[in-house]
């Protein structure tokens, strides 16, 4: 009996051993099913995220990471994102079903869990990291993707390929905005830039707009000579407009990015800017070189449209 117990014993440990061989890679997450459709990727925070690949429903709290999402072949799957006025019409078109989530800065959570989605994109501002320990409870991944400057978006578009399983249609739109990006610099090689400064305006302030800012990397790249960068270094992105500073270095191309209500940051313009004689004295005014840029391609990181956002910049600083 006891010989007989043994054998049995010997066979059900053989058959365990079998079992753990064949299925032991898919316990330690490797090659199973699990693994195969899910990634982990480090966000802007530098948080490990684990995401199912090709989401079927997806949340996404600003305008750059949507319409980077858009691009990485996501559309369809997005079903919610907050309002904007700088999404394109393609985008807008991709993106026709998807539910309103709130604005930007103030999204509605409730709505958010509601709709269950498989995973919430937003960026590194303190209202959407502030969703993480209701969303992680709620049991949704939140993938943080700070989209601040030029050389974030191909970064951008890569995870974004590698999350909906459309890597190469990823890889095809960084190929396209890299081979339209040296076309544009070698346009402008060799061409001395103008004097420059970008204000970035709304109803209460005024600011000038460093390198450290999309536009004013976007003018570095250019060539540079942005009177902003003329500041003492560690001073920011944006800096208070002063009077005096604009007196002393003279622009000879001003460029405004508006906030807020178009007509009420014009009146502000009008009151704060052009009834000051140093203003009318610039280089800039007096050669009519002060320009509006567009909103859509400038209150936020444009995306796939960054390379609109540059020609418009050469057309002015050259």
């Amino acid at each position: 009996m006891g010989r007989k117990l043994g054998l049995i014993l010997s066979v059900v440990c053989v058959a365990l051993a079998v079992v753990f061989i064949i299925f032991g890679d898919t316990i330690a997450g490797r090659g199973n099913a699990t693994s195969v459709n899910s990634i982990t990727l480090t966000d802007s925070t530098g948080k490990e995220v684990t995401i199912t690949k090709n989401p079927k429903r997806v949340v996404i709290l600003n305008a750059s990471n949507v319409d980077l999402f858009v691009a990485a072949g996501g559309g369809d799957s997005i079903v919610g994102r907050t309002q904007s006025n700088a999404l394109s019409g393609e985008v807008l078109a991709a993106t026709a079903n998807a539910e309103d989530v709130g604005m930007i800065h103030a999204p509605n959570i409730e709505k958010i869990i509601a709709l269950k989605p498989d995973l919430v994109i937003g960026t590194n501002v303190p209202f959407h990291l502030a969703l993480a320990p209701t969303l992680e409870k709620a049991g949704i991944p939140l993938f943080i993707n700070s989209v601040d400057k030029y050389d974030q978006i191909e970064g951008s578009l890569t995870k974004f390929g590698q999350i909906t399983g459309q890597e190469e249609k990823a890889d095809k739109e960084i190929a396209k905005i890299k081979a339209d990006y040296a076309e544009i610099i070698r346009s402008v090689e060799g061409k001395k830039p103008l004097k420059s400064l970008v204000i970035f305006g709304n109803t209460q302030s005024f600011n000038m707009a460093t390198s450290q800012t999309f536009t004013g990397d976007l003018i570095n790249r250019l060539g540079g000579n942005n009177i902003a960068d003329n500041v003492k270094s560690g001073e920011g992105a944006y800096i208070p407009l002063s009077m005096e500073f604009l007196a002393k270095e003279n622009p000879e191309v001003i460029m405004l990015i508006m906030m807020g209500k178009p007509q009420e940051v014009q009146e502000k313009v009008r009151a704060d800017l052009e009834a000051n004689p140093v203003w009318g004295n610039t280089s800039a005014v007096k050669n009519g070189r002060v320009y509006t840029l567009p909103y859509n391609l400038f209150t936020v990181n444009p995306g796939v449209q960054c390379i609109d956002a540059l020609q418009v910049l050469a057309g002015y600083v050259y």
